[in-house]
């Protein structure tokens, strides 16, 4: 995908959404540390939602949401004072209300570069390790979100080695400047890693029943041929801005492939775009992306259309 220039937008202000659990802090290190490698400000919310008490059936004293709002308050006040917070500029705020969309609006209204939030699920299901919240951030935020396991408290670095999954659309174009931006102003050397990857169509022949053979060696030399000039196109611009790059095509299922180069290369942030097939909210969120949320070894930058965008993506479909 030949590309004019990359238009670089500066992280300003970064949004870290907290619910106080562990997941959030280590969520909130990695804002901070953002945050303090780019001079931006910081604004942390945290949404009081009581959608979680039985107020159908049970009084619940009208004190408790104030009790509640004041011992959170505190509690953010507190934070703040914490080290990973000294010398930003940083601001917090608790806000009733469901927490994507307050997680959302407060982003709209700081005009926010970047959103990062916690992911959570219930413990032991691995299917379901990104949380509703976190979830229908990315779906519908309309800046990037980096989503942060709680695994990845400890990896805590300067992001300087990104993957950047790329389906050749206009997200993943996207995703691949966020990952410059993020990178600029970094001392130590610092490297991208463009992969893609891609599956080579099986044909199905009638031997003793239906069978599937692998496509003909020649077919997938032309793919291959295919991707690799396709990324070192993509690659010409980071690379004349003075960036690192490394370029892998790859046959195979696009999440796989994806978490092992992310594990294999030992990266500090992979980075992609979001994509579904239907312009439904709840299925914006592409497979390849959630799986990969779902199970990456490090936090994951993801950028979704605006959607008021309605062009076609690349050679593999999400």
């Amino acid at each position: 995908m030949a590309m004019s220039g990359f238009p670089r937008n500066h992280i300003q202000t970064v949004v870290a959404a907290t619910d106080l659990s562990d997941t959030a802090a280590a969520a909130l290190r990695w804002a901070a540390a953002i945050a303090t490698d780019h001079g931006a400000a910081l604004h942390i919310v945290h949404a009081l939602n009581l959608a979680g008490w039985a107020t159908d059936y049970l009084m619940v004293d009208a004190t408790v949401p104030a009790h509640l709002e004041e011992a959170t308050r505190e509690k953010l006040s507190l934070l703040v004072q914490e080290s990973h917070f000294q010398g930003l500029d940083t601001s917090w705020e608790v806000v009733p209300g469901e927490p994507s969309e307050v997680v959302l609006t407060a982003a709209a209204a700081k005009r926010s570069n970047l959103i990062v939030v916690g992911t959570r699920g219930p413990r032991g299901l691995d299917y379901l390790l990104l949380g509703s919240t976190a979830r229908r951030v990315v779906q519908r935020a309309s800046c990037p979100v980096v989503t942060v396991h709680p695994q990845a408290a400890d990896q805590e670095r300067p992001v300087r080695r990104i993957l950047v999954a790329t389906d050749f659309s206009d997200e993943a174009e996207s995703a691949l400047r966020v990952s410059l931006d993020l990178i600029e102003g970094e001392t130590a050397p610092a490297e991208l890693i463009l992969l893609h990857a891609y599956v080579v169509p099986y044909d199905v022949l009638p031997v003793d029943g239906y069978v599937s053979t692998p496509a003909g060696l020649q077919q997938w030399q032309t793919a291959q041929a295919d991707v690799e000039a396709r990324l070192e196109s993509l690659a010409r611009i980071p690379q004349e801005q003075g960036t690192k790059v490394q370029i892998l095509g790859c046959e195979g299922f696009p999440p796989e492939v994806i978490l092992d180069k992310a594990n294999l290369e030992s990266v500090d942030l992979i980075a992609m775009g979001t994509r579904g097939r239907t312009g439904l909210s709840h299925v914006l969120l592409g497979s390849t992306a959630e799986r990969v949320i779902h199970r990456a070894p490090c936090p994951v930058l993801t950028v979704r259309r605006p959607h008021n965008q309605d062009g076609k993506g690349g050679s593999h479909a999400e």
